[in-house]
Formats: C-alpha cells, structure tokens, sequence
C-alpha cells in the first residue's frame, strides 16, 4: 500500500523488515529497488536489484519491461545487470 500511494521512503523501510525477518524475500528486494528508482537512487536501486537477481534470476526479465525504472533505465550499470 505503502508503495502505491508513492509513500517511498515508507515503503523502503517496511521492505527493510522482511528482508530482516527474511533474507531471501527476492520480491522485497525487489520492490525496494524499485521504490530507489523513483527517487532515480541509482545506486540503491542497482544494488537492490542485483540481490533481487540473485535470489530469482527471473527479477531479470521483469525489471527489462518494468516502469519503475525508466528514470534510471539508460544507465550503463543499469543495463549491464540486466543483460
């Protein structure tokens, strides 16, 4: 709810807590990179994204088409993860 109602910051911390409850939540990892691009943190986005990857190589695929990420989507490191 948190992240639809563009609460970011909020939404960031929350996906914080269930990493910390669970470490391989790939969707929580996920979300909170998305949640960065909006606020075009690209280096928090990168590094969220490429845990997410990790745990789901599937996160991949999705972040190729997904509009979270146009701010930052022409980034070189950007493109490069998800090659």
């Amino acid at each position: 709810m948190l992240y639809s109602a563009k609460e970011y910051e909020d939404a960031i911390a929350s996906y914080n807590k269930a990493v910390a409850i669970k470490v391989d939540d790939h969707e929580a990892w996920y979300n909170k990179a998305c949640c960065y691009a909006l606020q075009r943190n690209i280096e928090q986005a990168i590094a969220n994204l490429q845990k997410a990857i990790i745990l789901n190589p599937e996160c991949r695929e999705m972040a190729k088409t997904d509009s979270d990420f146009d701010a930052i989507r022409e980034n070189e490191r950007f493109q490069t993860l998800i090659q």
